[in-house]
């Protein structure tokens, strides 16, 4: 498989006005009405524990409205539900330090099994189970033992775009503490994926600093990503990958829904650089001790490959909710490298109120 080449982009690219472009298409809101929520399964009774806080996020990144279409042309718009969902999200078991792989089962050994008891069935007409209302997850990011930020990924709804139905997804990344002044992280990419593939249509990056935000639309058909300035519409780069080319966030929004266990079926994911062909293979089942109390999970592994050969990162390791929905309550890595460093992300309780 040829790896992701850029192109040279030569004035003719930007002739165009930003107003003209077609990728610049503006996104409008889908009404949503009668939809269900599935929550997590309530956990048993163990201990009362007070949920970790997390810090506000900090100011000055949110994403700039998007442009609506005109009232004639689409229904008046629906906000998205975005009530908080993760009802019995994940802490670190007590005792345990931050740093120490989780195991997966009480004897070290996860318990086999051929699949998830979640079934892989055909997609439901109404979509993955996660974008059948508002979801909002948080998580607490760990590196070497050390809080070094949080991440949220809140889903906001469908919408039209360039005529295509697409859910969008907004996340947010913000380090915390000390490490926000050595090395501050406040970004936003509001994701915009097809609703038959999930495969990404467009990402909006909102950075610190204004002039660098940019929007990247997918040619899911060959596989081309343009990247352009989004005050002025002008191409900052293109790249060349695949046709049906997926992204680290938005493949693993796939797998919740569709292919987990499908070790022959994997995903095509370009992560800014390289090419890699990306499955999840499922190493059992494990009851997850909360500070809630417990939850079935299904462990995964993801599976990493160049070119047909497996590419060991390291221990790499994701625990899922038992259910449809198949919440991320927790991911692991031990890099091969440098063996000491560790990244755990831990999803966080909801806080009383959302």
């Amino acid at each position: 498989m040829p790896p992701p080449t850029e192109r040279e982009i030569s004035p003719a690219d930007n002739a165009a006005p930003a107003a003209a472009i077609p990728e610049f298409s503006p996104v409008v809101p889908i009404p949503e009405p009668g939809h269900d929520n599935v929550a997590l399964p309530a956990p048993e009774p163990a201990r009362e524990a007070e949920p970790a806080d997390v810090p506000p996020e900090p100011q000055g990144a949110s994403a700039p409205p998007v442009a609506q279409a005109p009232p004639a042309a689409e229904p008046s718009p629906a906000a998205a539900d975005n009530a908080a969902v993760a009802s019995t999200e994940t802490a670190p078991p007590e005792k345990r330090a931050r740093t120490e792989p989780p195991r997966a089962t009480r004897k070290g050994k996860p318990v086999p099994a051929a699949a998830p008891r979640a079934k892989e069935a055909a997609p439901a007409p109404d979509g993955p189970p996660w974008a059948r209302k508002g979801e909002e997850l948080v998580y607490r990011v760990d590196f070497i033992g050390i809080t070094m930020g949080y991440a949220r990924f809140r889903y906001q709804g469908k919408v039209s775009l360039g005529g295509k139905v697409a859910y969008h997804l907004n996340v947010r990344a913000w380090t915390s503490g000390v490490l926000a002044y050595i090395y501050p992280i406040n970004e936003t990419i509001d994701y915009y994926l097809d609703a038959e593939t999930v495969a990404p249509l467009r990402q909006e990056f909102t950075q610190r600093e204004k002039d660098k935000d940019d929007v990247a639309t997918y040619d899911q058909e060959t596989g081309k990503i343009t990247y352009r300035y989004r005050e002025t519409g002008e191409i900052r780069k293109r790249v060349e990958t695949v046709p049906s080319v997926y992204d680290p966030v938005s493949v693993a929004y796939y797998f919740r829904w569709r292919d987990l266990g499908g070790e022959e079926r994997p995903r095509n994911v370009y992560g800014g650089r390289k090419l890699y062909q990306i499955s999840a293979r499922v190493l059992g089942n494990e009851r997850l001790k909360t500070e809630r109390g417990e939850l079935d999970t299904i462990v995964v592994q993801p599976i990493i490959r160049r070119d047909g050969k497996e590419d060991n990162k390291g221990d790499l390791r994701m625990w899922l909710s038992n259910d449809e929905r198949r919440i991320p309550v927790r991911v692991y890595a031990k890099f091969t490298k440098i063996k000491e460093w560790t990244l755990v992300g831990e999803l966080m309780p909801a806080r009383e109120g959302g």
